[in-house]
């Protein structure tokens, strides 16, 4: 089972926002400096957001150099997610040296792009599925698409996606604890491995999705639990290994 902590990129900074309200951001620091400090707690992997990019589509410059940064001065094996919207896109970051893309709004619009992807990249891709009351939230969760998660995780299963990252829009940076019972919802509707996002608050979360690995969940990502010290991640890491 992997842990993956999270870092969000917004002008620079490490930042985390409320349930995604872009008026509710709180400032962590030094992006590079942070990532390193995981990797120095046995972090393997690490999961980015690239918020601008997410709501407008495009990557800023120093984002990119950033995650390069990460990538190069690090050993972690890095996913980003927010604007990737193309193939392009997808190349780009993997000539950067990511380990894996996250595409989230363009397959909920493009199913063609997810098959494409799937066909070219396989296991270097995968999607994130996002959900506010049951539904797809999309552009940096400002829109709510007319599609249940459900439905669209089957889908990206047919489409040959074996896992998904799926986040619980309405507990995402609230620390109220993750949404295991609807991630394990999910895998059993879709035959998709699902990492749980959304809501981690401390090691309780960790033994949870860990208990339910039979039960389609594959990993958690942990963001604003490790800046407000409620979880420490080699404590998480040992938890995830059985420890």
């Amino acid at each position: 089972m992997l842990v993956l902590p999270a870092i969000d990129l917004y002008g620079g900074l490490a930042v985390r926002l409320r349930q995604g309200d872009f008026a509710n951001i709180t400032n962590y620091g030094d992006p590079v400096a942070i990532a390193q400090k995981f990797a120095a707690s046995g972090a393997t992997h690490l999961h980015i957001v690239d918020l601008q990019a997410a709501r407008s589509g495009q990557t800023a410059p120093d984002t990119a150099a950033i995650v390069r940064k990460i990538v190069d001065q690090t050993d972690l094996l890095v996913e980003i997610g927010g604007g990737v919207r193309s193939l392009v896109d997808v190349e780009r970051w993997l000539e950067r040296g990511v380990w894996r893309c996250v595409l989230g709004t363009a397959a909920v619009r493009s199913r063609d792009l997810v098959q494409r992807a799937i066909d070219r990249y396989g296991t270097a891709v995968t999607v994130g599925v996002d959900a506010r009351d049951g539904s797809v939230a999309t552009a940096g969760w400002l829109d709510t698409e007319e599609i249940s998660a459900h439905q669209f995780a089957i889908e990206l299963y047919g489409l040959g996606l074996r896992e998904c990252i799926y986040t619980d829009i309405s507990r995402d940076g609230m620390l109220s604890g993750a949404n295991v019972d609807a991630a394990v919802a999910l895998a059993q509707a879709s035959g998709l491995r699902v990492v749980v996002s959304g809501g981690v608050r401390n090691l309780d979360d960790i033994r949870a999705v860990r208990a339910r690995e039979d039960q389609g969940l594959s990993g958690v990502i942990a963001g604003k639990a490790i800046y407000e010290e409620t979880l420490d991640v080699a404590a998480a890491l040992r938890v995830a290994e059985g420890r």
